[in-house]
């Protein structure tokens, strides 16, 4: 059978942009990949380091008709500027998370979408992690009942440092972090979000511009609660010790991704760090309800990415959509919405009150 090829363009060859670049090495939809640094050094630099075909002139992206899909892996700043400009250049646009830095820019690439009907899918890769995915599929054959109530617990060690960017960011780390596992609950919970209250406490890393720890909690439209409660200082640093295996040495050093679904029926875990899924199932009887553990799934670290972080399979699942013509999985919309709860959880703490989504245009 033949395969449709499209030829696709990397903006932003920086970690993230080595992982598309990568995915499209790998997908079988995908024929020749060109790379962007808007700075004429690196491009030529991160070319020979990545043996594909760069430039620091954006023009020459945005007019060749080949080139029918393009991922988004520049800085945060430019997310909503080039989207614009290759939406309307007719190509089909893979933009990470955030959808820019304010709801203003999120709205004007949703905009961009409407007026040219292309293609425009945002990064939230946990979609595709079979972690996730595993829960989703739970869920929905309802093997837990209705979900309820949803707990995400992410505690993790200072990796930014001092004096990047990210560090020295006005905005938070709700837009830039946070987005993946706010996103995930309001899946999980298959609600829309109707408002929300978040807290956060003094710093413990000073040198930071913004929080370093938040509880942001949310009330959805059908009654179901969850909270996302996140600390970035506890777990040990970490020196990169080529003897011990990282995952293996973070699961009992203060680090925890976990969440926890809970339904009417039963309940779900998902663990990054014990490389596990369970789920619980509830029964009555005539003198209490009872809760049994029914079901344990664990994946090697072999298959930590896909099962966490699963960005290369989202991004060949992104070339095989384009190649066919296909839509979107998620929509640029539903994306919206999660962008509209981080904000609310911003105003929040800013002021110090319930924020409703309705609030937020």
């Amino acid at each position: 059978m033949d395969i449709n090829r499209i030829d696709v363009a990397v903006l932003g060859l920086g970690g993230m942009g080595k992982t598309h670049v990568e995915a499209a090495k790998a997908s079988p939809y995908v024929g020749k990949i060109y790379g962007y640094e808007p700075e004429h050094e690196r491009a030529v630099s991160r070319g020979k380091e990545l043996e594909i075909e760069t430039t620091s002139n954006l023009d020459s992206i945005l007019g060749n008709p080949k080139i029918k899909l393009v991922y988004i892996a520049a800085i945060n700043a430019v997310h909503a500027e080039l989207t614009d400009k290759e939406l309307r250049a007719g190509k089909a646009v893979l933009c990470e998370k955030p959808m820019g830095e304010t709801l203003a820019e999120a709205r004007f690439m949703i905009k961009a979408e409407k007026d040219t009907g292309n293609f425009l899918q945002i990064g939230f890769e946990a979609r595709y992690s079979t972690l996730y995915t595993t829960a989703k599929a739970w869920i929905d054959a309802g093997l837990i009942g209705r979900p309820v109530n949803c707990h995400c617990r992410y505690y993790c060690s200072e990796f930014h440092k001092k004096n990047t960017w990210r560090s020295n960011s006005s905005g938070t780390l709700i837009g830039e972090k946070l987005s993946h596992y706010l996103d995930l609950q309001r899946w999980f919970m298959g609600d829309e979000v109707d408002e929300v209250f978040s807290m956060n406490s003094p710093n413990v890393v000073d040198y930071f511009n913004h929080p370093d720890n938040h509880q942001i909690n949310m009330r959805f439209r059908n009654g179901a609660v969850s909270n996302l409660n996140f600390i970035m200082f506890i777990g040990e640093t970490d020196h990169s010790d080529p003897l011990l295996e990282m995952i293996d040495k973070q699961s009992d050093d203060g680090h925890h991704l976990q969440y926890y679904i809970f339904g009417t029926k039963g309940a779900i875990e998902t663990d990054v760090f014990r490389r596990r899924i369970r789920r619980w199932e509830f029964s009555d009887s005539p003198e209490q309800l009872v809760s049994k553990i029914v079901e344990t799934i664990r994946f090697p670290k072999e298959e930590d990415q896909t099962w966490f972080h699963n960005v290369h399979g989202q991004n060949l699942r992104i070339a095989e959509l384009v190649a066919k013509g296909m839509k979107p999985e998620v929509s640029a919309k539903n994306a919206y919405e999660t962008m509209r709860v981080g904000f609310a959880a911003e105003i929040s703490e800013r002021e110090k009150r319930i924020v409703k989504i309705a609030e937020i245009c």
